[in-house]
């Protein structure tokens, strides 16, 4: 299989996300690197690909953070002139929380046919 596709737990189902949490957690999880499942995407970025506002992506990923799938840390970089830049954030996909029965791995996915013995 080729393409541009990316995989998801599909235990993502059983986590009551509402429509904006499930669409910016799978942009994430999309844009993440697939050993560190970490990604660096701007609000901006954010919102122009999910076809949200920014105050949305805000309120979003603060919803995700505080529900525990993914961890914000906040980037900087030195100006010329010594004073500290506030960067894009660094978001850590984390494993999906247990009380929704997330596993040890972000990506615990299995295709139909495995499901259903094809």
């Amino acid at each position: 299989m080729s393409g541009n596709f990316f995989k998801m737990d599909n235990d993502i189902f059983k986590c009551g996300l509402n429509a904006y949490e499930f669409m910016v957690y799978s942009y994430l999880v999309m844009k993440a690197d697939r050993v560190k499942m970490t990604c660096y995407p701007t609000v901006s970025k954010i919102a122009m690909d999910c076809g949200i506002s920014k105050s949305q992506v805000h309120k979003v990923t603060a919803s995700l953070e505080g529900k525990g799938f993914i961890t914000k840390e906040t980037r900087y970089k030195d100006t010329i002139n010594g004073k500290k830049h506030q960067t894009s954030s660094l978001y850590h996909i984390e494993p999906l929380p247990t009380q929704y029965g997330g596993s040890a791995s972000v990506l615990n996915t299995h295709s139909l046919s495995d499901i259903e013995g094809k």
